[in-house]
């Protein structure tokens, strides 16, 4: 667990931010996948302005809560992450003010305030809890037809609403990770987690990402009741290990193809999985989904190999430069439309975007957000070089998710406490 995890279960921690729509699908289970369709292929250039602001008066404000205490258009630390319901409902996770801001339509101008809140009785109480109707931290609300799965990353659960709440502090209907509404522990057993950072449904199969535990689980139906248990478990030989970098014996490994050390971001279409891979620099991609626990992904990004785990690798294993192709630290924060694929590489305070799904190893992003180039990794670069400026239009602070509706991308500027929000070309 790094210190920067360490310092979200304390609570004083990046909210998370990762943000996924499903695929119109069906499975053999009692839920039919018929969320919106992946969204059509975005136009984006390097460096692009944000168009819009959320959470923030204006692009140059970064203070959590604006300086002052939470409100409607506030946001605390603000990764949270983004699900879109089928009539345009709007949720954002604001993590360290423990609610999710619900929103009737996407916002079109600065400063919008939130309709609704979940987690909180209104918009300007925050608070932890385990109740199920209260977060302990809040991350990845993602929407399925007209349901609404967040992940409740403090208290190392997943809360699932059957149907989308629209009003203050709904409470959810079902939970995993615990065996019941009102506990926090965290577990390293098939029911249990621990930490878990975002969640991603695709294909009728549910993904989570239970990082302090070094695994991501897969449900290949969507649970109907509390407790139940994951079919496949990715980055450890079972569901009673949970060891960082396992190589499936149960004691520490080098990085491999089937190891992970604190996945963070997961996506999934149903047929294919994305995987961040924050501790080890990189993001491992599965062509085929996974059937069978421990399983070896297909392609690395960020590192030339799956042995490697050097931070902004520069192809020949030592320290290099920022460039198209190495990471450092890339975090809640992946998203595809189906074509272009999008991470968010964190600590280069920055967004790749690929225009083409990733097909080898190390491939080279084709655009980026965040910077003015490839080369720059500097937060809140003002445009004048690789130097620090001050939050604008363009800039961003430890970004930490993405996601697509339409022609926009909506990315998490948690350093800056707020969303932006991008108009395609």
């Amino acid at each position: 667990m790094t210190t920067r995890i360490l310092g979200f279960m304390a609570a004083t921690a990046m909210l998370a931010f990762a943000i996924f729509i499903s695929p119109v699908d069906t499975h053999a289970g009692d839920v039919t996948d018929v969320a919106s369709p992946l969204s059509a292929t975005i136009g984006l250039t390097s460096f692009q302005a944000a168009s819009v602001v959320i959470g923030q008066v204006d692009f140059s404000g970064s203070l959590f809560n604006q300086g002052g205490n939470p409100a409607a258009d506030t946001a605390s630390v603000g990764f949270g992450s983004i699900g879109v319901g089928p009539t345009g409902t709007l949720y954002l996770g604001d993590y360290s003010n423990q609610r999710v801001l619900g929103f009737n339509s996407v916002p079109s101008s600065n400063d919008a305030a939130a309709d609704f809140v979940l987690g909180q009785p209104n918009l300007t109480s925050s608070g932890k809890g385990t109740a199920a109707n209260q977060f302990g931290g809040p991350q990845s609300p993602f929407v399925l037809n007209k349901m609404l799965f967040v992940s409740d990353f403090f208290n190392s659960r997943v809360l699932i609403w059957k149907k989308l709440p629209t009003s203050d502090q709904v409470p959810a209907n079902i939970v995993l990770g615990q065996a019941g509404f009102g506990t926090s522990n965290s577990s390293c057993t098939a029911t249990g987690l621990s930490a878990p950072e975002t969640l991603s449904v695709g294909g009728g199969k549910l993904v989570v990402a239970d990082s302090s535990n070094a695994r991501v689980l897969i449900y290949k139906k969507i649970p109907k009741k509390s407790g139940q248990k994951p079919s496949v478990v990715l980055g450890q030989g079972n569901f009673t290990t949970c060891v960082t970098l396992n190589n499936g014996q149960g004691v520490s490994g080098s990085p491999s193809a089937a190891n992970l050390s604190y996945p963070a971001g997961v996506w999934t279409d149903g047929k294919r999985l994305v995987v961040t891979d924050e501790d080890e620099s990189r993001v491992l991609i599965w062509n085929k989904f996974p059937k069978k626990n421990f399983q070896k992904a297909d392609i690395v990004l960020g590192q030339p190999g799956f042995t490697s785990n050097v931070i902004n690798n520069n192809g020949s294993n030592a320290s290099g430069l920022q460039s198209a192709s190495n990471m450092n630290m890339p975090y809640d924060g992946v998203f595809s439309n189906g074509t272009q694929l999008f991470v968010d590489d964190q600590k280069n305070q920055r967004i790749l975007v690929w225009n083409t799904f990733p097909t080898q190893n190390f491939q080279a992003a084709d655009v980026v957000l965040g910077q003015p180039n490839f080369n720059c990794g500097v937060r809140d670069n003002d445009g004048s070089g690789c130097t620090q400026g001050t939050p604008s239009a363009n800039n961003l602070d430890d970004p930490t998710g993405i996601f697509q509706i339409g022609n926009q991308l909506i990315v998490a500027d948690g350093g800056n406490n707020r969303f932006l929000i991008y108009n395609g070309m």
